[in-house]
């Protein structure tokens, strides 16, 4: 495809003159002697006005004024057609989709992800907000009253009940200890029963089994109690990182994060809103539905021929040009149409479509859109436009109509966006004029302010 060019159209003639060098140096200054070599000639142009033109080129063909085939930009199961054979539509109506509840899903969740991303990246950079620092204050009152009721627990646990417990099982003890020994002695000594004997040892050992449960029950206690103790000071140090975090400024390394979460959330919503489009099929231009290959529940190729669409009026471009030009394409732009079989004419159209995702053209990534055609009154019947012509296409991508004109050799830059040109008297002096740059061509430059129409300016290096 051809590259991006400007298209300079003069009103009038931009006049290039030659004032002799050593005339004007005579006239600054008359003492010079004339005998002088003479110098090089002052080169000159005329203000004059005229248009400029800045265009995108692509190529392309004709598309059958009857009839064209649309397809998916992706695969998938059909879910419902819209249309039958005969009916009319308008540009831009839906004529079918393929399943989409996946999809609409992925591009909800997408979104949601992007809010989240936006909404996190928003409160760090205005800093720590009042509702989240009260939040934290009221967290931080809480877990200290949990630490002082878990404090009091413990100390309770200390002295409680239970030890009193404690001692008076180990007292019930210590007296079952003392008459099992009398009575083991009486037995060994012959003068008790094994039944007595026996009985006494199992009050011990009744005895033993409550002081050990009071013993369990009270060090359980201080056990609970400790623990909660222990939980409670935790909270209470967790609360106080929160609050410092509440008060701080976020730092650098945080932000940043932050922003590239956002980035690769709009990136993940703008893939899940290309893959629902692409699952969409819509008519580019308005027409009649003249066959449907595809029913409800099949799959469908991408790229397949789904739905034959016939044009109602003008015939059709389907053209590309390079990704570079993206920026440059938009619907209702207009275009001029050049056949390689009739290049003594061109054909007027505008742009009725751009598709919402690149195509490969070739090796070559390209933009891909469609045009109407419109032949110039002049052209005679002889003309004839057959589907499948080679087509030569111009964007008008920017112009400017009407304007003021100077060689882009005339602007001397003085600082960034600021320009000034040489304005040539009626005695062939040079006056340095400020001036204000508009359109910029690739040999001409529009100029809003500072000059007039026909005064002449220097071009190209002065001396």
């Amino acid at each position: 495809m051809a590259k991006r060019r400007a298209l300079i159209i003069a009103g009038g003639v931009l006049g290039v003159a030659l004032i002799g060098y050593a005339g004007f140096v005579l006239l600054i200054a008359p003492t010079a002697s004339t005998d002088e070599a003479s110098e090089p000639a002052l080169e000159t142009a005329t203000v004059a006005r005229g248009d400029i033109v800045m265009t995108v080129s692509g190529s392309g063909e004709l598309v059958p004024a009857s009839e064209v085939d649309l397809s998916f930009r992706a695969g998938g199961i059909v879910d419902e057609v819209l249309v039958d054979r005969g009916d009319h539509v308008q540009q831009g109506q839906l004529l079918a989709s393929l399943q989409l509840d996946r999809l609409e899903l992925a591009l909800f969740e997408a979104e949601i992800d992007l809010q989240v991303a936006q909404m996190e990246l928003e409160e760090l950079q205005e800093g720590s907000n009042q509702d989240a620092l009260a939040d934290a204050q009221a967290a931080l009152r809480d877990a200290q009253v949990e630490l002082e009721l878990a404090q009091d627990s413990y100390d309770r646990s200390i002295n409680s009940n239970l030890d009193a417990a404690i001692s008076s099982r180990q007292a019930d003890y210590d007296w079952w200890q003392g008459y099992y020994q009398h009575q083991k002695g009486l037995y060994e000594a012959g003068n008790l029963s094994q039944e007595d004997h026996d009985w006494a040892l199992l009050a011990l050992i009744a005895a033993e089994g409550r002081l050990r449960a009071a013993t369990n029950a009270a060090e359980n206690e201080e056990i609970q109690a400790e623990s909660r103790l222990s939980q409670a000071q935790a909270g209470v140090d967790q609360a106080w990182a929160d609050l410092l975090q509440a008060q701080s400024e976020p730092c650098e390394d945080t932000l940043q994060k932050a922003a590239l979460d956002l980035d690769k959330a709009k990136l993940a919503y703008d893939e899940a809103a290309a893959d629902l489009a692409a699952a969409r099929l819509a008519a580019p231009f308005d027409g009649v539905v003249m066959d449907v290959s595809i029913t409800p529940g099949e799959q469908a190729g991408s790229n397949a021929p789904a739905i034959t669409l016939g044009a109602l009026a003008e015939p059709m471009v389907l053209f590309w040009v390079e990704e570079a030009d993206l920026a440059s394409m938009a619907a209702d732009q207009r275009v001029s149409v050049t056949f390689e079989s009739w290049p003594d004419y061109v054909f007027d159209g505008e742009i009725v479509l751009v598709y919402a995702k690149l195509v490969q053209v070739g090796m070559t990534t390209a933009v891909q859109a469609w045009a109407t055609v419109v032949g110039p009154e002049d052209v005679g019947q002889e003309v004839q436009l057959l589907s499948g012509m080679t087509a030569e296409v111009e964007v008008i991508a920017a112009e400017a109509t009407d304007v003021l004109l100077v060689p882009l050799e005339a602007l001397h830059e003085e600082s960034p966006d600021e320009y000034f040109v040489y304005v040539v008297g009626a005695g062939g002096e040079l006056e340095r004029r400020p001036v204000v740059v508009g359109m910029l061509g690739y040999t001409n430059a529009e100029i809003v302010d500072g000059v007039e129409l026909r005064e002449v300016v220097a071009v190209g290096d002065i001396g």
